[in-house]
């Protein structure tokens, strides 16, 4: 937290928006640490006398070197594996040409270009 006050400050002013996930439980372990931020920083704005930019941002930044981080409840760490498919081409190379295509300046007739139409085209019957 304290190497990213700007989020801690965008919890604060956008916490209404954690209202719609309140009620599903898969969020709850979640929304119960987000809350546990918000109620902590929250309470360190109010008791600012004055809330210019510059006093609510050393107040964050004092509250994020002094925030308990035994208050947040511990997830265990998420691992993801990268599963290759067979042809990973089918997808990438149209995929990398598109964003080609639609990214550079260049004028590329639509009609003209093959590899899009690739999976609109019929499979060719050999006779």
């Amino acid at each position: 937290l304290q190497h990213n006050i700007n989020l801690v400050y965008t919890l604060l002013y956008k916490r209404d928006i954690f209202d719609n996930y309140r009620a599903h439980p898969s969020f709850q372990d979640i929304l119960q640490n987000i809350d546990t931020v918000i109620i902590y920083f929250a309470e360190k704005v109010d008791r600012l006398e004055q809330r210019s930019t510059e006093y609510v941002k050393e107040a964050l930044e004092m509250g994020a070197k002094q925030f308990p981080l035994d208050r947040l409840k511990k997830f265990p760490e998420l691992k993801f594996k990268y599963v290759e498919e067979e042809q990973p081409e089918d997808f990438f190379v149209p995929y990398v040409w598109t964003l080609v295509y639609k990214s550079c300046n260049l004028y590329w007739s639509s009609e003209s270009i093959l590899i899009f139409k690739q999976q609109q085209q019929p499979p060719l019957i050999s006779q």
